[in-house]
């Protein structure tokens, strides 16, 4: 399902790819850049290569003006670059529409050097909301399946601080996966545990299954009282309990049902 880079841009002859040394410092970096973290050690290997090999796939880029460009596709060249102390680049020159361009960033990051589960999640999400894609338009745009795209859009129900920690390769995406329907409090104390009992991925779906378990239970616990409550008032009935405290709120149609169940209980 993977597509080249080049099958993303339709082909016309004003349109056409331009090769040109460009100088660094006239290189901005693009807008739609999925990448948030880069690793030191890889980007010293790269840049080690582009010394003794040179860039052997060229960088993407458009023209802002005379002297700005704006990177498209190949951050992590550029910053290998400048470590080599190279001042140009081999870019392409690229007029292409906004969505383009983040399709063209996040396929080259993607296919080229993983992303992180966080930045691509984050990736496609903006494609949706700023391009009015759906999951399956993404999947097809980048090569992966619509349940593929759908899944790490999920990771948007993680808290701030679990997604953190995936993106800082903390926790595994295996050992978060498990958290993802519980409410954030408990993601966070159970991203404690991982980290400090070296939880695998079964412990957690293990210890997930568990609370999902009791909750089940505290919810029929819950409905029993309910009909109970229903049966010997007659009215709709609502309970709701906070640690160890239970709140009841009774409805009733009409004044009389109400003085009815007074008279009841009087």
């Amino acid at each position: 399902m993977k597509r080249a880079l080049s099958s993303l841009i339709p082909e016309s002859e004003d349109l056409a790819f331009k090769l040109i040394e460009i100088d660094i410092q006239k290189i901005q970096k693009g807008k739609n850049q999925a990448r948030t973290k880069f690793d030191n050690e890889k980007l010293s290997e790269l840049s080690d290569s582009i010394s003794r090999n040179g860039i052997l796939q060229p960088l993407i880029v458009q023209k802002i003006n005379e002297n700005t460009y704006e990177l498209i596709a190949g951050e992590r060249r550029l910053r290998a670059a400048n470590l080599a102390a190279l001042k140009t680049v081999p870019c392409l020159i690229k007029e292409v529409k906004p969505k383009d361009a983040a399709v063209i960033g996040l396929v080259e990051n993607v296919q080229r050097s993983q992303l992180n589960s966080i930045d691509e999640a984050n990736a496609y999400s903006k494609l949706i909301d700023e391009h009015s894609l759906t999951p399956k338009e993404v999947g097809l745009l980048v090569g992966k399946s619509r349940s593929y795209v759908s899944n790490l859009l999920r990771l948007s129900k993680l808290s701030e601080k679990v997604r953190q920690s995936i993106k800082d390769e903390v926790v595994t995406m295996g050992q978060i996966k498990p958290l993802i329907n519980l409410d954030q409090q408990t993601q966070e104390k159970i991203l404690l545990e991982i980290i400090n009992l070296n939880l695998s991925s079964r412990d957690v779906e293990e210890k997930v299954r568990l609370i999902t378990s009791k909750e089940r239970e505290g919810s029929e616990e819950l409905l029993h009282y309910k009909d109970l409550f229903e049966d010997k008032t007659g009215s709709k009935a609502e309970i709701k309990k906070t640690k160890n405290k239970y709140k009841v709120v009774l409805n009733f149609m009409s004044e009389d049902a109400l003085k009815n169940f007074i008279k009841r209980i009087d």
